[in-house]
């Protein structure tokens, strides 16, 4: 896990130093209408980081800019997440994993750094946590392989579905990043880092996405 924390750092790093090698004087870029999609790596943090692990993230959103200081942005993110020991061993399972979803709307504040920008942004909307348990089992199939010469049945692990709990919960989260233009395309390269807070019940659902994508 620390390997994949350092790798993280590594990403947030190369981007700030693409950043700032900007030409600071030109001008800014922006677009009314503006799409992003990216992916990274996904943190839980607080009283949840007892029971989900580390694991990946998937953003896509859409929103609008009214200049080029202000706009709203609306954000779909998945979060897959793994389960800690203590989480299986409390309820004896050998095996699971989580997804977390939210969709959010945020305004969202820019400050122009020659073509490309800074941001902030907060907001909030809705959470769905499902964790599901799994056991390993041995399964079977039959195989026809003329190019082996085999005919019969073959065996492979596979992973059986004990049960799943799922939560909807309000959310809420604040967050920044960079955008970067690639070249004159109208393209930015983007890295953002999230803070969610999701109200379920028992224990909150805090995660902190670190993403890095396309944004046009």
């Amino acid at each position: 896990m620390n390997q994949l924390k350092a790798t993280g750092y590594a990403v947030v790093f190369s981007f700030l130093a693409l950043a700032g090698a900007q030409n600071l004087w030109a001008q800014s870029e922006y677009h009314h209408l503006t799409f992003n999609v990216g992916g990274g790596l996904t943190s839980p943090t607080g009283r949840i980081s007892n029971y989900i692990d580390y694991g990946g993230e998937f953003q896509a959103a859409a929103g609008i800019n009214f200049n080029q200081y202000l706009g709203v942005l609306g954000t779909y993110s998945f979060n897959t997440v793994g389960l800690t020991g203590r989480a299986l061993s409390q309820i004896n399972v050998p095996d699971g994993y989580g997804h977390v979803n939210t969709l959010t709307v945020d305004p969202k504040i820019s400050f122009p750094m020659g073509r490309g920008s800074f941001y902030v942004l907060g907001g909030g909307g809705w959470l769905r946590r499902t964790v599901t348990y799994t056991q390993p089992v041995l399964a079977s199939t039959f195989v026809f392989d003329p190019w082996w010469g085999y005919v019969g049945p073959a065996y492979f692990t596979a992973n059986e579905k004990l049960g799943a709990v799922s939560n909807n919960a309000g959310v809420w989260d604040i967050g920044g990043g960079f955008n970067i233009p690639l070249g004159h395309s109208g393209m930015k390269a983007y890295v953002e880092a999230r803070y969610y807070d999701g109200l379920t019940p028992n224990t909150h659902t805090t995660i902190v996405p670190l993403t890095v994508g396309l944004r046009w």
